[in-house]
């Protein structure tokens, strides 16, 4: 059975109190016995005494050493092991727990140790899972950004770096990470551009906007701004802050680029659109001062006038409507109940001098019976015009232009097509865009405003129907729309 240090030293105390009660009790007799006695005995008898003190003595002195000797030992021996296991847990090895080898005080205390270990290390297993899952949404955040990221500390080496800024520079993480900067610039021109731009007379710093790159990771040309900012950390000793790198941003602007682009063409083209009229024009006013002209050839040259006047009304009139859907004005429809016979007569009508000046052949098939439409006359009149100018733009002289209209479920359809030179699939959405113009064909002209099909849509899609084309190079083109039957 095992026993505390403190019942093995209270048993050690009573041994050696138990010794001197019995030898002070075996004194105390002999001497009451040599009163009776003769005195030769009492001579041998205290000399008897004497050994047996003297033995008595020896004992006591003997057990007290061994005592003295034993009891310290029995109480450092487990309190030098239990801070042996102690700090070998506080050490880097392995060991996580501390050995309890008796259930006495020490081995408590062991317990307790073990105990208190364990709560730390699940409060460190937690705060590491903490931080795990913190790192982990830090990376996936840096991964998942459309932008280019690199992170350079103080000393310049690349310490962070996102797929983005790996796919700019072509080169994996791992090439990149842990390097100094300035080593891995000397064989990449695209980091060199960078960290020229950091060194720059005026660096784009704290968030200004920097130069702008060119890249083409894929054959595609994109572009991408870049922003430097300076990083900073507060030193808590000193109480103030320390540069401590920069952060490499770059954004994809090539959305931007390509509007301004378009603008950029949109702008020579109407510049283009504006000038023919206008000229012909200022020509035929010159003509008609020449008082040697019959009635008859000023009566034409007017008519060219009235023409022309009418093409530049209607580009400023898309001009206009662009503006006003832009500030967010919404379209004003005056939806009623409209033959389409008549709207195609009237939208023939009004081109009919295209279509002779390229001797095309309009063919119109209507079909019976033609349902009315739901919808806003002047603007579905306009659409189909513009859907008529558009395909008399692109025909080849002397070609078919044909009209289409049938009912279609709960709607009807009206189609134009034409013999051109055909739209490629990859410019079947662009062509309605804004300032995007279609593909330009060998021997054809050039594109328009690049706002016709973009408001012709507009008005369809407000009127509830949709607008849409069917075309393949070399095969001409069918735009078609639909609106809202009246049954």
């Amino acid at each position: 059975m095992l026993m505390s240090l403190k019942t093995q030293i209270r048993l050690g105390v009573f041994i050696m109190l138990g010794l001197l009660l019995s030898l002070g009790g075996y004194v105390i007799f002999t001497v009451h016995e040599l009163e009776y006695e003769a005195p030769a005995v009492q001579q041998a008898n205290a000399r008897l005494a004497q050994h047996a003190v003297y033995l008595f003595l020896g004992i006591s002195t003997l057990l007290g050493v061994l005592l003295m000797v034993r009891l310290p030992r029995l109480v450092t021996r487990p309190l030098h092991r239990l801070t042996a296991d102690v700090e070998r847990v506080a050490g880097p090895g392995p060991a996580t727990r501390v050995a309890v080898a008796k259930n006495n005080e020490v081995g408590s205390v062991a317990a307790a140790v073990n105990r208190v270990l364990r709560q730390a290390e699940d409060e460190r297993r937690a705060t590491l899972a903490e931080l795990i899952t913190q790192r982990n949404r830090t990376e996936s955040l840096v991964r998942s950004l459309d932008e280019g990221l690199l992170l350079i500390d103080q000393q310049g080496i690349i310490v962070l770096t996102n797929p983005v800024a790996c796919l700019l520079l072509g080169a994996p993480a791992k090439e990149l990470l842990g390097r100094p900067a300035a080593q891995v610039a000397q064989h990449n021109e695209m980091l060199r551009d960078w960290l020229a731009a950091l060194h720059a007379p005026h660096p784009a710093e704290n968030g200004s906007l920097g130069p702008t790159f060119l890249v083409r990771p894929h054959g595609e040309n994109l572009h991408y701004q870049l922003t430097v900012t300076a990083i900073e950390s507060f030193n808590e000793e000193l109480q103030k802050s320390e540069p401590a790198g920069h952060v490499f941003c770059l954004r994809n602007v090539s959305d931007f680029k390509n509007l301004d682009q378009l603008k950029s063409t949109f702008l020579a083209t109407i510049s283009h659109e504006l000038k023919t009229p206008l000229a012909s024009i200022n020509l035929s006013l010159m003509l008609l001062r020449d008082e040697r002209l019959n009635a008859a050839k000023r009566q034409e040259i007017a008519d060219g006038i009235r023409a022309e006047t009418q093409r530049l009304l209607g580009l400023v009139g898309q001009l206009i409507e662009v503006a006003r859907l832009d500030a967010g004005g919404e379209l004003k429809l005056n939806l009623q109940t409209i033959p389409l016979p008549e709207v195609v007569r009237y939208a023939t009508d009004t081109i009919k001098a295209q279509l002779d000046d390229k001797a095309l052949r309009l063919r119109v098939q209507l079909a019976e019976p033609l349902p009315a439409a739901q919808a806003d006359l002047e603007k579905t009149t306009w659409v189909l015009i513009n859907l008529l100018s558009n395909a008399i733009r692109y025909s080849p002289h002397g070609a078919n232009l044909t009209i289409k209209a049938k009912p279609w479920g709960e709607m009807v359809q009206l189609s134009v097509e034409d013999e051109g030179p055909g739209i490629p699939k990859e410019y079947h959405i662009r062509i309605f865009q804004r300032f995007a113009g279609g593909p330009r064909a060998a021997g054809m002209p050039g594109g328009g405003s690049g706002l016709g099909l973009s408001i012709s849509r507009e008005f369809i899609t407000a009127q509830g129907g949709q607008l849409w084309v069917e075309s393949q190079p070399g095969q001409g083109s069918c735009f078609t729309f639909t609106l809202p039957a009246v049954a």
